[in-house]
């Protein structure tokens, strides 16, 4: 006797592999870089969560060394006595600021190109606001704030896709909607829709100084140790941006060749396949919900080989795959 209901069962397991067009493999290659960007085992993420961390730890204490230094080249009983002249004279009682950027200075005595004794100032400039230099390199607010303009929808890597094809339209439409976020560009300055952090950076990090607005033209005398002290800290506020920079270069590199590889895959088993390789979670939703055979360069087995890092610093292969398993295994709980 033909067992029918048996049979039914046996042909609703059998599933129809998907068919791989251009939209769906977009989507593939986009599930991938998500799944690079969250990675916090490789090591180039690591080293940009741990560069902003440090910075985060070491900026309040080096701010109050400035603060002390500045403190002793011009005492706060001067620096009340410039406000009341002032209060009583306007501009014509002196000159003060509320700034958070210093020159700092530890001359020395050196012997120039013709065998002559000359000084040296050895400065340097410590800005403790959003933008770290003098100029208009944002670099540093977009390291900073990576993770927040992702998940914002923006692209916190147009400057290293776009910065030597500045004429692309996408590089000045990301400039101006993340520099209008961040607040180095407001349109409206009205909008409260979100924090100015370029602002709200310079009025907690701040403090009043003799002089000018124009920090450039204020130097501050310094010992051999603090001067070093703000070297390190301008060191780690710029592996910041370093540490963002070469992150890029790593997945820009990945993404590529995955991108090359998906070009030859034509079903949705050649993705799975490589995506189990790899240890990355995917199921057929990925590319349902989204809109000749592969080269052997890129099957799966040989693609995952190259796609996976082999530096002792990443996490094992096992590792990932298990990873990825329990989060599978919570999503389904």
């Amino acid at each position: 006797m033909i067992d029918f209901d048996k049979q039914q069962k046996g042909k609703k397991m059998e599933t129809k592999d998907i068919r791989l067009n251009a939209e769906k493999r977009k989507t593939l290659v986009q599930h991938y870089e998500n799944h690079l960007r969250s990675d916090v085992s490789n090591k180039f993420r690591k080293s940009m969560i741990e560069a902003k961390k440090t910075y985060d730890e070491m900026k309040p204490k080096v701010f109050e060394l400035a603060h002390q230094v500045v403190r002793e080249h011009q005492p706060q009983e001067d620096v009340d006595t410039v406000k009341a002249m002032r209060a009583k004279y306007d501009d014509d009682g002196g000159k003060i600021h509320i700034d958070h950027c210093f020159n700092f200075i530890n001359p020395t005595m050196e012997e120039n190109h013709r065998g002559e004794r000359e000084q040296k100032l050895n400065t340097v400039h410590v800005n403790f606001g959003l933008k770290t230099d003098r100029y208009g390199d944002h670099s540093f607010a977009h390291a900073y704030f990576y993770d927040e303009l992702k998940s914002k929808g923006y692209d916190a890597d147009y400057a290293l896709k776009w910065g030597n094809e500045k004429k692309n339209p996408r590089y000045y439409e990301e400039e101006s909607k993340i520099d209008e976020y961040l607040g180095f560009n407001r349109s409206n300055q009205n909008n409260n829709s979100t924090i100015n952090y370029k602002d709200q950076w310079d009025k907690d990090y701040s403090f009043e100084v003799i002089g000018t607005s124009y920090c450039g033209e204020r130097q501050f005398k310094v010992d051999d140790i603090t001067h070093s002290i703000f070297k390190q800290f301008k060191i780690v506020a710029e592996n910041v941006s370093k540490t963002h920079e070469q992150f890029f270069t790593y997945l820009n590199k990945k993404v590529k060749m995955f991108e090359q590889g998906m070009k030859t895959y034509t079903k949705y088993s050649q993705a799975k396949e490589l995506f189990d390789k790899l240890g990355i979670a995917l199921n057929e939703s990925v590319v349902n919900e989204q809109s000749s055979m592969a080269l052997s360069v890129y099957s799966p087995s040989n693609l995952a080989d190259m796609l996976t890092d082999k530096d002792d610093e990443f996490a094992s292969r096992e590792e990932k795959i298990a990873y990825y398993k329990s989060l599978q295994s919570q999503s389904v709980n």
